[in-house]
């Protein structure tokens, strides 16, 4: 599990770099840049942001999908079904 997040996530540090911006994509933004799908520290923290974001609604929905997280075999399906639910878009964000 990743810490807390630049968006007031719970957690004992915030994010940096990739994973702020990240945790910030997928907690507030709702979105996924393809042109970050292989930065690890990008899917962390949007995966962690969009956890979040999931659970202040569906608790145990987010604990269905932590445990999926932390099976390394899984991660694929997690990403796949969190993008269904975000604005996937081509390339970098701007800025």
């Amino acid at each position: 599990m990743v810490a807390g997040g630049s968006s007031g996530g719970g957690g004992e540090e915030g994010f940096t770099g990739r994973a702020a911006i990240g945790y910030d994509h997928g907690y507030d933004g709702e979105v996924f840049y393809l042109g970050l799908a292989l930065d690890p520290h990008y899917v962390d923290g949007w995966v962690e942001g969009c956890l979040e974001r999931i659970g202040e609604d569906y608790p145990e929905e987010e604990l269905l999908f932590r445990d999926l997280w932390e099976d390394e075999t899984q991660r694929d399906v997690v990403i796949d079904c969190l993008k269904a639910d975000c604005e996937v878009r081509m390339g970098r964000p701007l800025g």
